[in-house]
């Protein structure tokens, strides 16, 4: 590590760049208001700041490359300033350790996930507010919705995923202290909380389960609308289904990843459930609300995937009529299981079965989006339409966007509007007298 910051008497300015899942911008946005709390000002532009902070990702090799590409470049900054610091952290700063600084020699400090109480070392300032419940709670780009981490770690071990090896095991939040972030932020204006963990819905905390906490979360004034990720499939309980389906405030919406549509395939990704598994959990929710929103992840490509189970996939995408799904094609992460699989399909077929799996979710999306026309829906504004300064764009519980006809200040404002139209796959609304 390289010398610390020195404290001066005037403000100092921070900009921090983040990449990659909800958790990294929580973290992002957490480490930015106990800055602020120490009298940093934030800084939109990164050739104003006094330290610059690259909060990294490692799940995908993509994620690595784009984050390493923007700290080179950083090194134009760093020399025509002469005092400017900069910092990486997250889950690749874990993952590469001093590595980073062997390559990247110009970086005066590198922080894991677990490690960000050093920060207070390094700019000479205690960061004894970490847990304050003066501010407690993540700043965020906007005023009316937080994130709220409640679990970090993984236990599950998935054999293409890195999370494990830079996150560490799961560790659960005290349920005291969760619901006294909540409280605060819903204080301040905040009324839609999303609960972020790598297995959210594993939680535990003294005999609470999840189920129980987001019973604890529904109570707390203020708070109207409650979303969480990511879950995990073998997490879902009776008890959590029943609270999902009877409990209005929590949106009607998972991000749920399944991976694969092959039962072989889902055991050599150590994924712990089955398609049928799988498949019950989304009849659960559909059953009792045909437009409950349900978004996953897809590997296209795996390790030692055959033809047969690859159209595995796409019928479970067929049977399972997902809103959206984020689809990759598979890549190796070195130090995963995976990595040392060999790999049977070129790049070229899997960029075959990658882009058939998307022809086909696009379809079932764009059917899904024409479902909402003619019904009435409630949406959270969050902000004027880029193409028209009298359009906003809001979302709707099952979160799909919508586009409805408003002027003025609207940021966090729910409103009823009716469904008019489907343009690409976004609805169009009217809002209602």
């Amino acid at each position: 590590m390289h010398s610390p910051l020195l404290l001066v008497l005037y403000p100092l300015n921070y900009h921090i760049i983040s990449y990659g899942c909800q958790m990294n911008e929580y973290d992002s946005a957490r480490l930015a208001a106990l800055l602020e709390l120490q009298g940093w000002l934030p800084v939109e532009n990164a050739e104003k700041a006094d330290m610059i902070l690259v909060n990294t990702c490692s799940v995908r090799a993509k994620a690595e490359e784009n984050a390493i590409a923007r700290i080179r470049d950083l090194k134009k900054l760093k020399v025509e300033s002469g005092e400017l610091r900069v910092g990486v952290l997250g889950c690749m700063a874990k993952n590469r350790g001093e590595s980073l600084l062997k390559d990247l020699p110009f970086i005066d400090f590198i922080l894991g996930p677990d490690e960000y109480h050093k920060l207070s070392e390094i700019i000479h300032s205690p960061l004894s507010t970490l847990h304050s419940p003066l501010n407690p709670f993540a700043k965020l780009a906007n005023n009316y919705s937080a994130f709220v981490a409640i679990q970090s770690g993984c236990n599950m071990r998935c054999s293409y995923c890195i999370v494990p090896y830079v996150r560490g095991r799961e560790r659960y939040r005290e349920a005291e202290s969760i619901l006294r972030e909540i409280e605060v932020a819903a204080a301040q204006g905040v009324s839609e909380v999303t609960l972020l963990g790598q297995t959210v819905n594993g939680y535990r905390y003294k005999g609470l389960s999840f189920a129980g906490l987001l019973r604890m979360v529904a109570d707390v004034k203020g708070i109207e609308r409650i979303r969480f990720m990511s879950p995990h499939p073998k997490h879902y309980t009776g008890e959590l289904l029943e609270i999902l389906l009877c409990e209005t405030k929590i949106a009607p919406h998972v991000h749920l990843p399944v991976q694969s549509g092959s039962n072989s395939i889902l055991k050599k990704m150590k994924r712990q459930y089955s398609r049928e598994n799988y498949l019950s959990i989304v009849e659960a929710l559909r059953s009792f609300n045909p437009l409950y929103g349900i978004t996953t992840d897809i590997i296209c490509g795996y390790p030692g995937e055959t033809e047969e189970e690859f159209e595995e996939t796409l019928s479970l995408l067929r049977e399972a009529q997902f809103d959206s799904a984020f689809m990759f094609a598979y890549s190796p992460r070195e130090g995963t299981p995976s990595a040392l699989e060999e790999e049977l399909i070129t790049e070229d077929e899997k960029k075959a079965r990658l882009q058939k799996t998307i022809d086909l979710q696009h379809a079932i999306t764009l059917e899904r989006a024409r479902l909402m026309v003619g019904r009435t829906e409630k949406i959270l504004l969050e902000k004027p339409s880029r193409r028209n300064p009298n359009e906003w764009v809001g979302k709707t519980g099952n979160f799909k966007k919508v586009i409805v006809d408003y002027s003025g200040s609207a940021a966090g404002t729910y409103v009823n509007c009716t469904i008019e139209a489907v343009k690409g796959h976004t609805l169009c609304g009217k809002i209602n007298d």
